[in-house]
């Protein structure tokens, strides 16, 4: 019975504001003074207290363009696709690239805790040296995107916020290959 009394006056509390909205923007600036919305046609200028809440949203100026739609199969109903989508996947999806260089954790692993953190070190520093080896081999074409971003004119700003970013994994690149020597000579320079 209590939970009844609460849900009514969850609900008339609701209500309430619902009710109340246009006179709380009013009060808050949102409508009827001189930067508010015009009036739209068919309601009266002094009927303030008849107005909608959705008045009270200004309108944009902003003009309504057509955006070209991917094409659809409509010969079957919707829900046969989705149940083929779910059973075959999406052809418009790229394939998933599958990590073949990890190896799962042997049983012997699992079952012993020092073994398994020696596994999950392991994978720790194969995920390490994997970056290192992609910001080594990644960075040349980062710096040649900045020398063409500068070539086509992009804004300073722009171009310093590339400049950071590789700066950035430049000294990620450095911090791991100092934390781990042992990664330096399979990490090109």
């Amino acid at each position: 019975m209590r939970r009844h009394v609460i849900l009514a006056a969850v609900v008339a509390a609701m209500a309430a504001g619902w009710v109340a909205w246009p006179s709380i923007a009013r009060q808050a600036g949102l409508a009827g003074d001189a930067g508010a919305a015009p009036a739209r046609a068919g309601s009266a200028a002094g009927n303030e207290g008849g107005r909608q809440w959705f008045e009270a949203v200004p309108e944009r100026d902003a003009q309504l363009q057509r955006v070209p739609l991917t094409p659809v199969d409509s010969s079957s109903s919707a829900w046969l696709s989705m149940a083929d989508a779910r059973e075959h996947g999406d052809a418009r999806t790229p394939p998933l690239q599958r990590d073949e260089a990890r190896t799962p954790p042997t049983a012997a692993e699992l079952a012993d805790p020092k073994a398994y953190q020696q596994y999950q070190q392991g994978q720790q520093m194969r995920v390490l040296g994997a970056f290192a080896d992609a910001a080594a081999a990644e960075l040349p074409r980062l710096y040649a995107d900045v020398e063409r971003g500068r070539a086509a004119g992009v804004p300073e700003e722009q171009i310093a916020k590339a400049e950071e970013k590789i700066r950035r994994i430049e000294q990620q690149r450095r911090l791991i290959l100092r934390d781990h020597p042992e990664l330096e000579r399979a990490a090109p320079h």
